[in-house]
């Protein structure tokens, strides 16, 4: 498999993890990032199985599907053979275990089968036990240095400065994001939009924000992208420049984007974080 694109110290804790994998690994970063891609490079030719979270037809979907307990039970049963070979499961976006999944997943770093590797994907580890995120080795993948992104654009045929200008607004550092948004013009509009709310709802006056609360608040995908866009603005504020009171808000975004995840009340949820 092609090495993804990588910021270069990122690629440097990478290539090393490639070469000495530890039986459970955490990779996170913003939505974008190309964590998913990244977890397949690593495994190589030894990955097993790729696990990611389903909604209620059986259709995997990042954005409001989980993975249930019954999946990692059944994930357990098959990694209790014995093996002379090494295997490598990902589980992508793992944040979306269930309660009991987690639980049931704990259970099985705690009773490691020494040919079996785990490596985790997540944009919100936050949302993992305490119990899980200790058993693992965890590494946070950083955006694209901007030069890297310029490349990317150019590579994927973006030639015109304004576009550019537009993509690095949205998503700059994110390759995986950046060829979603140039390969498909409609995603770009309506992502567009999103972000131009996401910046409302965080920064405008409350009048403003309970406009985009009306806008939303029937629309759960489009409220779940919503606070995936606020939080990640919330984190690059953190990096830039790390305060307390954005530890509380990003607390709150993420707790909000569990709840209407789970079919709870949009309007209520995204009101909470207004009042």
């Amino acid at each position: 498999m092609p090495e993804p694109r990588l910021h270069p110290t990122s690629a440097l804790y990478l290539e090393a993890l490639r070469k000495s994998l530890p039986q459970s690994v955490l990779l996170s970063g913003e939505k974008g990032v190309g964590l998913g891609t990244i977890a397949r490079w690593i495994a190589d030719k030894e990955l097993t199985d790729m696990i990611k979270p389903k909604n209620t037809k059986g259709d995997v979907d990042a954005g409001a599907g989980t993975i249930s307990v019954e999946t990692i039970r059944l994930l357990y049963e098959a990694t209790r053979s014995k093996r002379t070979t090494r295997q490598i499961i990902i589980i992508d976006d793992a944040e979306r275990m269930s309660r009991g999944a987690q639980s049931a997943f704990l259970k099985l770093l705690e009773e490691p089968n020494p040919h079996t590797h785990f490596i985790l994907t997540s944009h919100s580890p936050e949302a993992l036990l305490a119990t899980i995120r200790s058993r693992l080795q965890q590494i946070t993948v950083q955006p694209l240095l901007d030069m890297q992104s310029q490349d990317v654009m150019r590579e994927l045929g973006v030639k015109d400065t304004v576009k550019q200008t537009q993509l690095s607004f949205i998503a700059a550092g994110l390759p995986a994001e950046l060829t979603r948004l140039i390969n498909n013009d409609d995603y770009f509009q309506a992502q567009a939009k999103i972000v131009g709310d996401a910046r409302d709802f965080l920064q405008a006056t409350p009048y403003k924000k309970f406009l985009v609360i009306q806008k939303y608040r029937s629309d759960r995908e489009g409220a779940l992208q919503l606070l995936d866009r606020s939080l990640s603005i919330l984190r690059r504020s953190m990096q830039a420049k790390p305060q307390p009171q954005l530890v509380k808000q990003l607390d709150g975004f993420l707790t909000a984007r569990e709840s209407i995840a789970a079919n709870q009340s949009i309007a209520l949820q995204l009101g909470r974080l207004v009042l």
